[in-house]
């Protein structure tokens, strides 16, 4: 059931693509760093104002798979480009994840957060910081695992811009 809706939600995700593509100064972003539930990630977003990304975890046991949203706020004094502020929501599940045939655990995650540019010349790198909620959703969890949770979320990572 849940393996059906994510499939329709990542076919939203592309059908609405194209129309973000359609935007002038669309950017690709790739970034790596490290989070709550995301694990030590790369990330890759696509858009200029509202963006799609993925997200993967490279470490932890689960290797969760992620898509994110992401509205970046617009600047008072030029409401036409995105600022550094930046509102997302994420949903990331166990496609994955090594030795849980019958594990299944998913995050959703609305957080809030900033980018700061690191070089004023290029304006390419950067680093992105973000804080916020996570729901937890798992099912049948091992005997032994433990399923403690903390509620709040957060990453940390470093970005390049093409």
């Amino acid at each position: 059931m849940l393996r059906k809706s994510v499939i329709r939600f990542i076919s939203v995700c592309a059908i609405l693509l194209p129309a973000i593509a359609l935007e002038a100064q669309n950017r690709l972003e790739i970034s790596t760093g490290v989070g709550f539930f995301d694990g030590v990630f790369v990330k890759a977003k696509y858009g200029n104002r509202l963006e799609i990304g993925i997200s993967q975890d490279l470490v932890s046991q689960l290797h969760t798979t992620g898509l994110e949203i992401y509205y970046r706020i617009p600047r008072r004094y030029e409401p036409a480009n995105p600022g550094p502020f930046y509102i997302m929501c994420g949903f990331s599940t166990t496609f994955f994840g090594k030795g849980y045939d019958t594990f299944e655990k998913s995050f959703i995650y609305p957080r809030m957060g900033r980018s700061f540019i690191l070089s004023r010349r290029s304006g390419r790198a950067g680093l992105n910081i973000d804080l916020g909620v996570s729901f937890l959703r798992s099912t049948n969890p091992p005997g032994d695992y433990i399923t403690d949770f903390i509620p709040f979320s957060g990453s940390a990572g470093f970005f390049y811009r093409f």
